[in-house]
C-alpha cells in the first residue's frame, strides 16, 4: 500500500490559508482541545476494552474470543477506507463553519447516537452492527480533531499542545472504566459514554476555523480518492518512514494491551461472576496505573521535544521502553509484575505518545492536503488495532499462549524504534 500526496494535474494551488500556522494558541484553546479529546478518546477507546468484550462474553460464553475477534476486525477495517476518504472530504468542505468544524460536531454526536444504539444489544451480530457504527462516526469526528492542529498549531508548539492532548488519550480508559463501574447494564454505561461527547461539541462551536473560500474547492473525484493508497516513498520518504513507525508502535501496544481482560481470566483466574466483578475491579486497577504513569511524562515529553528541538530521540526512547514492559511479561506472568509492566508501559507511551504526533505533522507532504494525509497518518493507529485479534489468537493458541503475545509486542516496539531513524527530514 502506497500513499500518493502530490497534487493531480490542474488542481488549485495552495493559498496562504494553507501555510504552516505562525500565532500561537492560547490556554482556552488548549483546554478545549483536551475536554474534547476526552470525549473523542472514551469513545475510541473504552468499548473495546471494557464494554465489547463483556458484553460479548455475556451472550456467547463458548465462543467469545473468536466473536470478539471479528467483531473489532470488522469495525476496524472499515476505517481503512473511510479515514482518508472523511479527511479529502474535510479538505474539500465548504461551510460558514469552516472545513473541520462540521465533521467534529457531526461526529461528536453520531457517535453518541451509535454507543446508545450498542447498549440496546443482545446479539453479537448487533453488538457488531453498534461498534461498526460507532467506529465509523468516530472516524468522521477524527477527521476533524487530528487536522485542526496542524492546521492552527504552529511547529514550535505542538510537542506541548499534543503533549497536552495525549492526556485524555492516556486517561481516557481510566475515567471510561469509572464511568462503565458506575453505570447499572450496558445502556447505562455506553450512555454514560456517550454523555462525554458534549465536550466535542461545545469545541466545535468555539473553535476558530477560517471557511474554505468555494473557488478554492478542489472537486471530489473516486480516481482522486484511490490515488490516496499509493504511497510514493521515494517522492515523501519522511512521510512514509513515519507512518511505519506509527504503525508498528501502535501494533506493538495493541498487542500487548487489547487482550489484558482475558489474560486476567485465563492466566491470572480473576473472573467475573454475579457477586464479584474480580475481573472488572483488577482491570480498572491495571488501566489505573497504566494511565497514571502515562500522563507523568506525556506532556513533559512534549514541551522537551518543543525546547530541545528533537522528536527522534524521545520516539525511539519511548518506544524501548514499551518493548521492556513486554518483555517483563512474556518472562513471568502474575500479577505484581502485571502492574510493574503497566507501569514501565505507561511511562515509555507517555513519551511516545506526545512526540510522535509532533513529529508525523512535520512530515506531512503539503499543507493544501492536510485532512487527507492526517486520515492517512491516523490510520496508522487504528489499522493495527484491526489486526490485533487474528494475530493474538493464532499466538495464544498455536504459539506459545500469552508470552508468545508480549513477545510479539516487543519485537513490534524495537521494529518501531529503528524505523524512526530513516526519517532525514525531521531532528
Amino acid at each position: 500500500m502506497s500513499v500518493d500526496t502530490s497534487h493531480d494535474p490542474g488542481t488549485v494551488p495552495p493559498s496562504a490559508s494553507d501555510a504552516e500556522p505562525t500565532a500561537r494558541v492560547r490556554a482556552p484553546w488548549i483546554t478545549g482541545f483536551v475536554f474534547a479529546g476526552l470525549g473523542w478518546q472514551v469513545a475510541s477507546q473504552v468499548p473495546s476494552t471494557f464494554t465489547v468484550p463483556q458484553q460479548i462474553k455475556d451472550i456467547d460464553p463458548a465462543g467469545h474470543v473468536a466473536d470478539f475477534a471479528w467483531v473489532n476486525t470488522i469495525g476496524t477495517l472499515s476505517i481503512l477506507f473511510l479515514g482518508p476518504l472523511f479527511g479529502m472530504l474535510s479538505d474539500r468542505t465548504v461551510s460558514r463553519f469552516g472545513r473541520r468544524r462540521p465533521w467534529i460536531a457531526f461526529g461528536g454526536l453520531a457517535a453518541a447516537a451509535a454507543l446508545v444504539f450498542s447498549g440496546m444489544q443482545k446479539t453479537v451480530w448487533g453488538v457488531g452492527v453498534g461498534y461498526l457504527l460507532q467506529t465509523v462516526f468516530v472516524a468522521a469526528l477524527a477527521a476533524g480533531m487530528v487536522t485542526i492542529v496542524p492546521d492552527r498549531v504552529p511547529i514550535g508548539q505542538r510537542g506541548v499542545v499534543l503533549g497536552w492532548g495525549g492526556v485524555p488519550q492516556a486517561a481516557a480508559l481510566i475515567v471510561g472504566g469509572v464511568l462503565v463501574s458506575l453505570s447499572k447494564g450496558y445502556v447505562g454505561q455506553y450512555a454514560a459514554l456517550a454523555a462525554l461527547m458534549v465536550f466535542v461539541v461545545l469545541f466545535a462551536w468555539r473553535v476558530g476555523d477560517p471557511p474554505l473560500p468555494r473557488e478554492r474547492r478542489e472537486a471530489f473525484s473516486f480516481q482522486a480518492y484511490l490515488a490516496n493508497y499509493r504511497i510514493q516513498v521515494r517522492q515523501f520518504p519522511d512521510f512514509g518512514w513515519a507512518l511505519a513507525t506509527r504503525f508498528l508502535m501502535v501494533l506493538g501496544y495493541g498487542l500487548g494491551t487489547l487482550y489484558t481482560p482475558y489474560f486476567l481470566d485465563d492466566v491470572l483466574g480473576f473472573k467475573n461472576t454475579p457477586n464479584d466483578k474480580s475481573n472488572d475491579s483488577h482491570l480498572l486497577i491495571v488501566v489505573a496505573v497504566n494511565s497514571v504513569s502515562t500522563v507523568a511524562l506525556v506532556v513533559v515529553a512534549g514541551w522537551l521535544s518543543d525546547r530541545w528541538g528533537r522528536r527522534k530521540p524521545l520516539v525511539c526512547g519511548g518506544s524501548a521502553v514499551m518493548a521492556v514492559a513486554a518483555a517483563m511479561l512474556a518472562v513471568h506472568q502474575s500479577w505484581g509484575m502485571m502492574l510493574a509492566a503497566g507501569a514501565v508501559l505507561g511511562l515509555g507511551y507517555g513519551v511516545y505518545l506526545s512526540v510522535d504526533g509532533a513529529l508525523v505533522t512535520q512530515t506531512l507532504p503539503s499543507g493544501t492536503d492536510r485532512g487527507r494525509d492526517m486520515g492517512f497518518a491516523n490510520l496508522m493507529t487504528i489499522i493495527p488495532f484491526a489486526l490485533v485479534p487474528p494475530i493474538a489468537a493464532l499466538l495464544i493458541k498455536f504459539a506459545g499462549g500469552y508470552s508468545a503475545l508480549f513477545w510479539a509486542s516487543a519485537v513490534a516496539s524495537v521494529a518501531g524504534a529503528g524505523c524512526i531513524y530513516r526519517i532525514r527530514g525531521v531532528r
